[in-house]
């Protein structure tokens, strides 16, 4: 046990195992035998070489084969198994000494002896191992590295063979890459633009890797700045998988470049079967055939990006075709003709102008990566001659967009100089001032972060943007700056960490701040200067000095850091104790350890939503005035952090602190809001509902409260704003039976011939016939059709759909459907009554599939000219345009009325694919960024005949 890898023989003496003398070997001493056949077969497995390194081929194969079916010899060969097996368990950790292994051979040999066999064969060796060390799965481990081995078997060479495997071994071999010959495994750098064999390379990796090799894997390269990384990085090996799917793309091609062209163009062609390729379809394949040097399959491409891109693309996919196409003028891809150069250079003036105009779809937007998309497309535009169309269009997006874009907006603009750079910073000076309630504070975060995330180093550049900024944050009271301070990181936070590092240096330079405080010095020579500052400071006072005027306004004792300012700026007022660098540390999150005591504790709050933050530097750890965030420990639970929040900022900004914390994915806070006192937004439902979708059912139901709570305030709002607009739509019928509500005013009119005059004179009428009001009936008469995306981008919109919903399912003469689409539909119709059980069904997520979303509400219709179809997305299909745009013909011609909400907010600002939108207008279907209470009124308008 001591040596678990040495023989018995040689280890001490043999183990006793019991068995009988002679069981299962005909007579002889078993037990002797037992141990002579165990230290055999540790000479024997430490006679073969390259097994302690790891098992080729199986042993009992071997040892079966070796014995040459003597049984003496198969004998043998099942101590050599079952010793193999130990080791195998002893190599993972388990326990397996000579004692099992001699157990496990004489079990097998008696069972061979029952069974009248005359030596063991491998299904008495399983049942030995199962019955002595069990079963498992590090058994099965044992025993597959053992009976089956880790050796692959090889195609003979005479084997018949397409041409594409010889073809595309002898260039590997040519190239100095893992063939065959050569296959152990290796990664490589290639540098095409550079050395034509990397060129070549290049080139036979993209290829093997189109036609589905499984090769090489291309591996992430690190580029510099905002640039486009050059070279490549390959993990490559040859396996046995390599000719057999060699052998299976050998179909379309004798060589590398043929099969890679079969393979794209039978990509295309089943594009073209199923309705038409889509944008990212012909990026992907212009690409691949760019880059495995396709030119005939470039120009194809070509032609088809022309005529698909600017009418159907999205921002995101005319960025992307904008930077293939400069990388072919620029030469990148080798094999270009000059057909498709000429070609490129048409297609970017009309991408770029596509992508301008879908500027507005962008209004409605709250992710980042819209804001990096529009500082892309304005770098790519400068010079092209589009100045007056895309100030126009930033001008629209700074004015009407959601927060975050009009941020980037304002900000491209001045790196557009289309406006001045001071006028940016008043801009931002004025958010703060703003920013006294929840909703101005969290606009405030979104407008920085939409700013920072276009233009982070303009601050830092720019003294006319940054000034500002820096006299607003210096002039705030203490208490105004920390009601904003929450705000003021989650907008900076869109920096990384080694960016706000870099903006709090320029910012405490311009503060006259870089007196770093911490000295690092022996305690000696601080005790010394300490000594000579004492002295300095006797000398002073002895000095016959003028004393300070008495009655100043915010004087403070000397020696005070009111008194002294440590920006320089004179004498502090009292409701300004924090000093304005300390200011831009809490608000920037760096340099945290020169912070006082009491603001550390602001910093370390904060710290817990946002840490170091992401991107360059956040692996930085502060060590005195370092870059990195803070180091105090995290706040052992949600309660204790609550807590604190509320003690540092008051009840409202933990709230908004806590939302945004939700936001970002910690369900642990969402047990420290209270259902009754929370300020229900849309955006805390969206966090709250993006949240309860991967809890258990426990900890859902503690979870339902502040879910209802938010449903049915935010319901009420909405049925307040809604209700008038659909006046007049449920006029109860007149009838003359009892049991309804009294109608006054046709009751007076059916009886002014039945009036009676009193004694003083007075007329009363007697009513002889009243007339009631029936009860609404619930048979509809129009049907409402609510087909809604719930894709990744439509949170929002998915949450005003279903309680816009559940208001008009209230409506008498209107049935609502719901039906929630992303590349599956899912008819929700039954849950509309409930919007809590609706939103709580619904899961965001997933692609776009709009076509299928209106097949099935067009299989709902039974009388066309009474259906309201509303479709609710951002209609950027991912399936081939053709499918939607022929879904919609057949429902316009079918006379139901139809509608387009590119959002369904309570703002109505608008995100969506303006291409594709301008396309299902010419359907047929209009389209509209409307609010609820717009679609609300649209319904009115279509269900009391007014079609205008």
């Amino acid at each position: 046990p001591g040596q678990p890898d040495a023989a018995p023989g040689r280890a001490g003496p043999g183990p006793t195992t019991g068995a009988p003398a002679g069981a299962g070997f005909g007579g002889s001493s078993g037990q002797g035998l037992v141990t002579s056949l165990v230290a055999y077969a540790y000479e024997l497995l430490d006679s073969r070489s390259g097994y302690p390194a790891g098992i080729r081929d199986p042993l009992w194969q071997q040892a079966v084969l070796e014995a040459g079916g003597e049984p003496e010899r198969v004998r043998e060969a099942a101590s050599v198994a079952i010793v193999g097996v130990c080791r195998e368990l002893r190599r993972a950790g388990h326990v397996a000494g000579t004692g099992e292994a001699a157990e496990m051979l004489r079990v097998a040999c008696d069972l061979a002896g029952l069974r009248a066999l005359p030596a063991p064969g491998r299904g008495e060796l399983l049942e030995a191992v199962s019955s002595v060390l069990g079963k498992g799965r590090p058994q099965a481990r044992a025993l597959e590295a053992v009976l089956v081995g880790t050796g692959r078997g090889r195609v003979t060479p005479h084997a018949p063979r397409s041409g594409l495997g010889p073809s595309v071994e002898a260039e590997l071999a040519e190239l100095r890459l893992p063939s065959p010959r050569d296959p152990a495994p290796r990664e490589v750098r290639l540098d095409p633009l550079r050395s034509p064999l990397d060129a070549r390379r290049e080139v036979m990796l993209q290829r093997l890797l189109v036609c589905g090799a499984s090769y090489g894997e291309q591996l992430a390269v690190a580029a510099t700045g905002d640039g486009t990384a050059l070279g490549t990085k390959w993990r490559l090996s040859w396996t046995p998988s390599v000719p057999a799917r060699l052998d299976l793309a050998g179909v379309r091609g004798v060589n590398a470049a043929q099969a890679a062209s079969g393979t794209l163009r039978d990509v295309a062609r089943r594009a073209a079967a199923e309705g038409g390729p889509t944008p990212a379809q012909i990026l992907t394949g212009l690409a691949a055939a760019a880059r495995c040097e396709l030119p005939e399959l470039v120009d194809v491409r070509m032609d088809e990006a022309a005529a698909v891109l600017p009418e159907t693309a999205a921002l995101p996919e005319l960025l992307q075709a904008l930077e293939l196409l400069e990388g072919l003028r620029r030469g990148h891809f080798p094999g270009t003709s000059a057909e498709a150069l000429a070609a490129a250079g048409e297609l970017t003036g009309e991408l770029l102008e596509a992508a301008v105009r879908a500027l507005p779809g962008l209004a409605g937007s709250d992710d980042p990566a819209d804001a990096g998309a529009l500082v892309a497309l304005a770098d790519r535009a400068a010079g092209r001659h589009l100045g007056l169309r895309i100030d126009s269009a930033l001008a629209e997006l700074s004015d009407t967009a959601s927060p975050l874009m009009q941020g980037a907006a304002l900000a491209v603009r001045v790196l557009l100089d289309l406006d001045p750079a001071a006028g940016l910073g008043g801009r931002a000076a004025g958010w703060i001032d703003g920013a006294v309630t929840p909703g101005a504070r969290r606009a405030l975060a979104r407008r920085l972060g939409g700013l920072l995330t276009a233009a982070g180093p303009l601050l830092q550049s720019s003294p006319a943007a940054l000034t500002p900024l820096l006299d607003r944050v210096d002039g705030l009271a203490d208490q105004a700056f920390l009601d904003r301070l929450p705000a003021l990181r989650g907008g900076f936070d869109a920096l990384s960490p080694a960016a706000r590092g870099r903006l709090l240096d320029t910012v405490t330079e311009r503060l006259g701040d870089r007196i770093d405080v911490s000295l690092d010095a022996p305690p000696a020579l601080l005790a010394l200067w300490a000594a000579a500052d004492a002295a300095g400071l006797a000398a002073l006072k002895s000095l016959p000095l003028p004393a300070p005027a008495t009655g100043t306004a915010g004087a403070a004792e000397p020696g005070t850091p009111a008194a002294s300012g440590a920006t320089g700026r004179g004498p502090v007022p009292a409701d300004q104790r924090l000093a304005p660098a300390d200011r831009w540390r809490l608000l920037l999150g760096h340099q945290q350890g020169r912070l006082p005591a009491d603001a550390r504790r602001y910093a370390r709050a904060l710290d817990e939503l946002y840490g170091a933050g992401r991107g360059e530097g956040a692996c930085d750890v502060e060590g005195g005035a370092g870059r990195g965030g803070g180091q105090d420990p995290s706040f052992p639970t949600a309660r204790e952090w609550s807590a604190e929040l509320e003690a540092l900022f008051g009840a409202d900004v933990r709230e908004e602190v806590l939302a945004d914390a939700a936001g970002a994915g910690r369900t642990d806070v969402l047990a420290q809001l209270d259902p009754a006192l929370v300020r229900p937004s849309v955006e805390l439902l969206t966090s709250v509902l993006s949240l309860a979708g991967g809890m258990p059912e426990a900890q859902l139901a503690r979870l339902r409260p502040l879910v209802k709570r938010l449903v049915d305030e935010l319901a009420r709002e909405l049925a307040t704003r809604l209700r008038p607009a659909l006046s007049g739509i449920a006029t109860p019928r007149p009838t003359r039976r009892p049991g309804g509500r009294l109608d006054l005013a046709r009751t007076l009119r059916a009886n002014l011939a039945h009036t009676r005059r009193l004694a003083d004179g007075r007329v009363v009428v007697v009513p002889e016939r009243p007339v009631f009001s029936t009860r609404a009936s619930r048979e509809a008469d129009w049907r409402l059709i609510l087909v809604v995306d719930v894709s990744g981008s439509m949170e929002a919109s998915v949450i005003w759909s279903a309680l816009t919903a559940a208001v008009l399912g209230g409506v008498p003469t209107l049935s609502t459907h719901f039906l929630a689409f992303s590349t599956q539909v899912v008819d929700l119709t039954d849950r509309v009554e409930d919007p809590l059980s609706l939103l709580l069904e619904v899961r965001v997520g997933g692609g776009t599939h709009i076509a299928a979303g209106l097949a099935h509400a067009r299989s709902l219709i039974t009388v066309p000219s009474r259906t309201l179809v509303v479709v609710v997305s951002d209609f950027e299909e991912g399936a081939p345009l053709g499918g939607l745009l022929g879904e919609v013909r057949a429902l316009a011609s079918s006379g139901a009325h139809l509608l387009g909400c590119a959002a369904l907010d309570d703002a109505g600002t608008p995100r969506y694919s303006v291409p594709v939108a301008r396309q299902l207008v010419a359907a047929g279907m209009p389209v509209a960024a409307l609010s609820p209470l717009a679609l609300a009124r649209w319904v009115g308008e279509r269900l009391r005949g007014d079609s205008n």
